[in-house]
């Protein structure tokens, strides 16, 4: 015989020391990789810690074994000798029986068989119930309720075999034993603890679902339940998994915990869902699962081993059987829809109820939270545990078990994201914009804004201040280029024309205006790209037709909210105008200001009018955009200006994001135009403006016509009667005639008075430190109109004074004033055409067609004002005198 050296078997030991040396010495290498010098040290001065403990532990555990089996080695010594006692003393006994004496009849015998049989069997019986209790501990540690519930109606009619159809004396034999009552009180204990524990195991998750169906059939055996109440059930148990994870969940969680709460939650409903559907529903001629555990059993006769004759157990168990096939009838499909919708909105009830999308702080995590739930949604890994039966029922594997699930359990096509979580999405992305709005409305304060402008203009209040101030706004236009500070050398590039044009426009502006219009533009910006970014979405349509409207409503709240506050701050500002005084240099670089923060916003704001235009224009969101906003944008003053406005800084396209093609078709699919908020906000904000710097008006006007007026007072010159210089003499020649000559020589001025040029140039200075021709023509129109107003008046006062003799004026004076009113006439009348009212208290009172009506009636009478005082100034020349 061939035997194996120990040298032959010893290659398979050292391959396996070999690879597990090899292992060691890899994790050792990934350690010293990973890991610094004091850590590793630290890692083997716990390990050999760990090594001596665990040798300690064998040795104590190996001592106490060998203690063990000594005593038990001596037990066993005794046992035998106490076995063989017992052994002799029976063999003793049985031959004693033995030798009784037989004298007893043999009816007597019979009758004391048939006593002996019946005792037999309630012995029997009593064992079997003896037995449950540890029969039914056992099922419940295995898992088996099933088992454990029909083991406890089997005992329960054993016990009803022996107690109820047993006679007098049967009975009083029975009471013989005691223990039999208490006994069956532990049995009938059971009964909760098997209907509690098949309750708990519903609560349990991860588990397969032949073990949520054993615990179904035993709740409904031991509790007497039919299918609707299992149902019911099993639905009940499945909402407390939900609320235990939302439980575990609250609204200051992290964003991305909450969605994969919300996962979670998803995939318990689906998963529930589709395990009702291979539990209960019925496809082709395939019976459900839990109908195939409750229903099958194995013969009757098998289950009450050890009993004799058991003829009336089986009986009643047979027709326990009868009845619980009865109960058991199959669930209308529809029935089972229903019930799944309505434990659905449920669900649905539990998840708003906790408020956990509010952690979610942004359209874009919102979007990202809806791609990871429409993940889970559509992923076979959540629904693994049905697909077999899935493809039991369809004959071939599912690609969207989903889908599958919800054609047959819920028989309907509608989409579960639509059940559960749009409306909250859509919730959550409206307190977004409202959130936002809100912040923006908090962080732009225009009243500390105007209120900062007053310590910088207490030092203007003279009139010669005032208008001798530094130029710190309109002379922007004429700064020197940027190119050129730069220059070559510099080695920086040249600035495009936009950029020059920015410079300017921001220098205009001023800081703060700059910043407010900033803010708000980046504001709006950001939240219009935060909303296109959750409408990426395949319900991008239906959201859109929600959520624009609600994004242009709170857009127009907000900036009417700043204009309300602007307004509130110009009705301070005229308070004092009500009574007749002047407005104070604050008070009219307060109103500047409001003014240009107003101009800012109705001409070089690019996402008021792109959020309040249509829709249609979000696709790209860029400047080029804006400038194909429809004629109605164009005509309202908005957006006209709007592609050369915006900084390079801001020049982001919305459209730079690859955008989702539902949402591009989604937002050319909506309505072209503006919207009617556009058009009144655009209203409000021009006639604020122009009330804005109607006060400027007022000021500079009335300090401009003062000093005109001061100065033709003092004006010498027009009292004499010879030409003075600036005249010149005019030769006209004259048709032959006898009695006059050829030719005739007029003197007259050639030049308007140097306080009236002076009295335009300042004006037109003003106009330019102000704003230059970036100003509305309707606010140079108005001080023009103005200033024509002022220089009739004065004209016509100091006309007056000097036909009551308070002033001597030469006709040579008269010329010169006539030249001055018509030069300044001629210059200052096209601010008669295009007149603008005062703003009244209540815009809307009047009519457009009455405010027209108002302006005309109003031009007229300055026009024939004027007319009147050149009328009385020709009439005060004697045509006569011109030929002395």
């Amino acid at each position: 015989m061939r035997v194996s050296s120990p040298a032959a078997a010893s290659p398979l030991p050292r391959a396996d020391d070999h690879r597990i040396s090899t292992i060691g010495s890899r994790d050792a290498e990934s350690l010293f990789r990973s890991k610094p010098i004091a850590e590793i040290r630290k890692t083997e001065a716990a390990t050999r810690k760990q090594i001596e403990d665990k040798k300690e532990e064998l040795r104590q555990l190996v001592g106490n074994r060998y203690r063990d089996l000594i005593d038990s080695a001596d037990s066993i010594v005794r046992m035998k000798g106490s076995c063989n006692g017992i052994s002799g003393n029976i063999a003793v006994v049985h031959d004693r029986i033995r030798s009784l004496s037989q004298s007893q009849s043999q009816s007597q015998t019979k009758l004391h068989s048939q006593s002996r049989a019946w005792t037999y069997g309630a012995a029997c019986r009593v064992k079997y119930i003896v037995d449950t209790p540890e029969n039914i501990w056992g099922c419940l540690d295995e898992g088996m309720f099933l088992e454990a519930a029909s083991r406890y109606v089997r005992a329960k009619y054993v016990h009803h075999h022996l107690f109820v159809d047993s006679d007098d004396q049967k009975k009083k034999f029975l009471s013989n034993f005691a223990m039999l009552q208490h006994q069956w009180q532990i049995v009938e204990s059971f009964r909760a603890q098997i209907s509690q524990r098949s309750r708990d195991r519903l609560l349990e998750r991860g588990l397969a679902i032949s073990a949520y169906s054993d615990a179904l059939a035993a709740v409904a055996v031991i509790d007497e339940l039919e299918p609707k109440q299992v149902l019911s059930l099993f639905l009940e148990s499945r909402k407390s998994w939900i609320s235990q994870i939302l439980g575990n969940a609250g609204p200051g969680d992290a964003s991305s915990l909450v969605v994969l709460v919300l996962c979670d939650v998803l995939g318990i409903i689906q998963v529930t869902v589709g395990q009702v559907g291979e539990l209960f529903l019925q496809v082709l001629n395939d019976m459900p699962l839990f109908y195939k555990v409750i229903l099958g059993s194995p013969p009757a006769s098998q289950l009450f081993g050890g009993i004799p004759n058991p003829d009336e157990e089986v009986r009643l168990w047979k027709s326990f059987r009868d009845k619980l096939e009865s109960i058991m009838a199959m669930l209308d499909k529809s029935y089972i829809a229903d019930t799944c919708f309505a434990w659905l909105r449920e669900c649905v009830s539990k998840i708003s109820g906790r408020n956990l999308i509010d952690a979610v702080g942004s359209g874009q995590d919102l979007a990202s939270a809806e791609k990871s739930i429409r993940e889970t949604m559509e992923s076979k890994q959540v629904l693994q545990g049905s697909l077999e039966w899935l493809k039991n029922v369809f004959g071939s594997e599912v690609e969207l078990p989903w889908s599958r699930i919800r054609e047959l359990v819920l028989e309907d096509e509608s989409d579960l994201w639509d059940e559960i979580f749009e409306d909250a999405f859509v919730g959550r992305m409206k307190a977004i914009i409202d959130l936002r709005f809100r912040e923006l409305t908090g962080a732009v304060d225009v009243v500390n804004s105007i209120s900062a402008i007053g310590d910088l203009c207490t030092k203007l209040d003279d009139v010669q201040g005032y208008l001798n101030r530094p130029s710190t706004a309109g002379g922007v236009w004429f700064l020197e280029s940027n190119a050129k500070k730069t220059g070559v050398a510099s080695g920086f590039k040249v600035q495009p024309e936009e950029s020059e044009f920015q410079y300017c426009l921001n220098a205009y502006f001023g800081p703060e205006v700059s910043r407010i219009r900033d803010a708000v533009d980046v504001s709006f910006q950001s939240i219009l790209e935060d909303l296109l970014s959750f409408l990426e979405s395949p319900k991008a349509s239906r959201r859109l037709k929600d959520l624009a409207p609600y994004l242009q409503s709170k857009c127009y709240e907000c900036v009417s909210s700043i204009l309300m506050t602007l307004k509130k701050e110009l009705d301070s500002l005229y308070a004092p105008t009500e009574n007749g005084e002047v407005p104070t240099a604050v008070t009219v670089e307060k109103s500047l200001f409001i003014g240009r923060l107003l101009f800012a916003f109705q001409n070089h704001s690019k996402h008021i009018p792109l959020i309040l235009g249509s829709p249609r224009f979000w696709v790209n969101g860029n400047a080029s955009a804006v400038g194909k906003l429809p004629a109605l944008v164009k005509q309202s003053r908005f957006g006209s200006d709007s592609a050369i406005c915006d900084s390079p800084g801001r020049q982001t396209s919305l459209g730079s994001k690859r955008q989702n093609s539902s949402v591009v078709s989604a937002l050319l699919g909506m309505r072209e135009g503006a919207s009617h908020e556009l058009e009144e906000l655009n209203k409000t904000i021009g006639d604020l403006c122009i009330r804005a710097y109607n006060l400027w008006i007022l000021r500079i006007s009335n300090e401009l016509s003062a000093i005109v007026s001061q100065d033709l007072k003092q004006d010498d010159a027009l009292s004499l009667s010879s030409p003075w210089r600036g005249w010149e003499d005019i030769i006209v020649k004259q048709d032959q005639s006898d009695e006059n000559p050829p030719e005739m020589k007029i003197s007259l001025p050639s030049m308007p008075s140097l306080y009236i040029i002076s009295f335009l140039f300042r004006a037109c200075e003003e106009v330019h430190r102000v704003g230059g021709h970036v100003l509305d023509k309707k606010i140079l129109h108005k001080l023009a109109s103005r200033l024509l107003e002022k220089v009739t008046g004065i004209f016509e006062d100091f006309l007056s004074t000097a036909e009551s003799g308070v002033h001597q004026v030469s006709e040579k004076g008269v010329l010169q004033v006539l030249l001055d009113v018509k030069f300044a006439t001629d210059v200052l009348s096209g601010g008669d055409s295009n007149m603008v009212g005062e703003l009244s208290s209540n815009p809307k009172a009047k009519l457009p067609g009455r405010k027209k009506h108002d302006q005309s009636l109003t031009n007229s009478a300055i026009r024939e004002r004027s007319n009147q005082l050149l009328n009385r100034l020709s009439q005060k020349l004697d045509p006569i005198d011109w030929l002395t």
